[in-house]
């Protein structure tokens, strides 16, 4: 369990139909592009995250237009999530590109924290049960489903990577608020976590 990723301490103009590859292939486009790790999932942003990240989003594809591009777009604030957390770095570009308004802020204190403890992330994080519960052209209310069971901290000046056991708690739903940009980039503008969720086991 990679705690820095966790409330609890312990987006994309491509065609929605596209076969996904989360973490590796799509274009970056207009956004910051600094590779991400292979992963059977949704198609996103090229990341350049670590070799010993793996990020795996399931495509959660509906048939409809406007949700599919929504889930696409964040997809990459998924990515984006890893991306500063591997930088720990509260002026990244990543930050301020796909998190705007409080989700913003509790990422600043999360990266900071993160940073003062000298903690990284490594390890598989899932993502999936993405479901778009309402949206308008602009705004839109994202669920989804967390897995850190395979997701562990580490010593950013050792490099040692911290074993954990895994726990109901690594776990999470989460259900959040997209607002697209001026631009066009979908940023996370909310979230609320519920750790040991059932229905994510």
């Amino acid at each position: 369990m990679a705690t820095a990723l966790s409330l609890t301490a312990c987006g994309s103009d491509s065609d929605a139909n596209e076969p996904i590859k989360g973490a590796e292939q799509g274009d970056a486009g207009s956004t910051p592009s600094p590779k991400a790790s292979q992963s059977s999932s949704a198609k996103v942003a090229d990341f350049d995250l670590p070799s010993d990240i793996k990020v795996h989003i399931t495509p959660d594809k509906t048939g409809d237009k406007a949700k599919d591009a929504i889930l696409r777009a964040q997809a990459e604030v998924l990515m984006a999530r890893q991306r500063v957390f591997v930088d720990l770095d509260p002026k990244s570009t990543f930050l301020s590109t796909y998190f705007t308004g409080k989700a913003e802020a509790f990422y600043t204190q999360q990266l900071q924290q993160a940073k003062k403890r000298g903690k990284t992330i490594s390890g598989t994080y899932r993502y999936y049960d993405r479901k778009v519960t309402q949206h308008t052209s602009d705004l839109a209310y994202v669920s989804y489903c967390e897995d850190q069971t395979k997701a562990f901290p580490k010593d950013v000046k050792t490099k040692k990577v911290e074993s954990t056991t895994p726990t109901p708690n690594d776990y999470t739903r989460y259900d959040t608020v997209l607002r697209k940009a001026t631009g066009g980039v979908w940023q996370l503008q909310n979230l609320s976590a519920r750790p040991d969720a059932k229905e994510c086991q």
